[in-house]
């Protein structure tokens, strides 16, 4: 497989201001040096505790946010690096469906020209060609042509968010970023979404970034994990070895807080370990481990060196348990 999209170093901090003359105080460090690869056709997981900085990352890679250092590289060409004109064209292969479709679509406009906007920037030029993708799109989806002439607020949550991905697939993207996208839905309708997800990768190809708290959700639509934490990618691997063998203590503990309903679904997760106290303010890290205020494992080392990232068998991890 190849790789459609990769991270290389991306950070993005958000200067701190105060005073008269508004000096920089300080940093918001949402995201620090992530490295993440998707190759065609897969989807990566990307799960983590709110305050970790997924859904930054997520607007570094579609371009809604300008990293402080670092690259995105898609299709083998650095973004940064390419003419305004085929910026442009790259990152409209690059989508993101967002968590809340009801504030991510104007109210005041049609589904048409909710979906039309994304046709202009395409320079699609032939009415009648812009027409009929956009029934196309619907029907994709699973709505109906005759959908087009309505307003957002017709719609249920679950058509909405339909259209919202209509307007992600409608530029024919190779990488769609997929933040929540199935949260403020309720069960049955979640299991459509996600149905529908899966069988427009299958049929199109789509590489998806899956940004979830719900990581029963992740084990059964991801290929890869990788594990977030106040702005660190603290481990990665396949999902099957990291549900099943997860090596950070941060993964133990997310992957153990999975509900089940039976002995025989606990006794499929990891061993239990406990999270303790809140996650801490990304501009007031602690020193060293940035997990080790939290960690039951910690040692004397964890408090005075952060941990680099390093390869233990199929995992990609950030601990110096290993």
């Amino acid at each position: 497989m190849q790789t459609v999209i990769e991270t290389r170093e991306l950070t993005k901090h958000y200067p701190i201001t105060s005073g008269l003359f508004r000096r920089v105080s300080g940093h918001v460090r949402a995201v620090d040096e992530v490295n993440i690869a998707v190759e065609e056709g897969k989807t990566l997981g990307l799960v983590g505790e709110s305050g970790s900085g997924k859904t930054t990352l997520g607007r570094l890679i579609t371009g809604l946010e300008t990293p402080t250092s670092g690259s995105i590289i898609f299709q083998g060409k650095e973004l940064s690096r390419l003419t305004k004109t085929d910026d442009d064209q790259s990152r409209e292969k690059i989508q993101m469906v967002f968590q809340d479709a009801s504030a991510s679509l104007n109210p005041r406009r049609r589904i048409r020209g909710i979906l039309l906007d994304s046709l202009l920037r395409n320079k699609i030029e032939t009415p009648s060609t812009r027409s009929r993708m956009i029934d196309d799109a619907l029907e994709t989806v699973g709505l109906p042509a005759d959908f087009a002439d309505k307003f957002p607020y017709h719609l249920s949550g679950g058509q909405r968010q339909r259209v919202a991905i209509a307007r992600a697939l409608i530029s024919r993207p190779d990488v769609i970023v997929l933040d929540e996208p199935t949260s403020s839905l309720d069960v049955s309708v979640q299991a459509n979404i996600i149905s529908l997800l899966e069988h427009l990768q299958r049929e199109m190809g789509f590489a998806y970034i899956f940004i979830s708290h719900n990581l029963s959700l992740v084990r059964a639509i991801a290929d890869d994990v990788a594990v977030m934490y106040l702005g660190r990618i603290v481990e990665m691997s396949r999902a099957d070895e990291l549900f099943t063998n997860p090596m950070h203590p941060y993964s133990t503990a997310l992957l153990s807080m999975i509900p089940t309903i039976s002995e025989d679904e606990q006794d499929l997760l990891p061993r239990r370990m406990k999270l303790v106290g809140e996650i801490p303010s990304q501009s007031d890290l602690p020193n060293g481990c940035r997990f080790v205020t939290r960690c039951p494992l910690a040692m004397p080392v964890c408090d005075r060196t952060e941990p680099d990232q390093r390869k233990i068998e199929e995992h990609s991890i950030r601990c110096f348990l290993f």
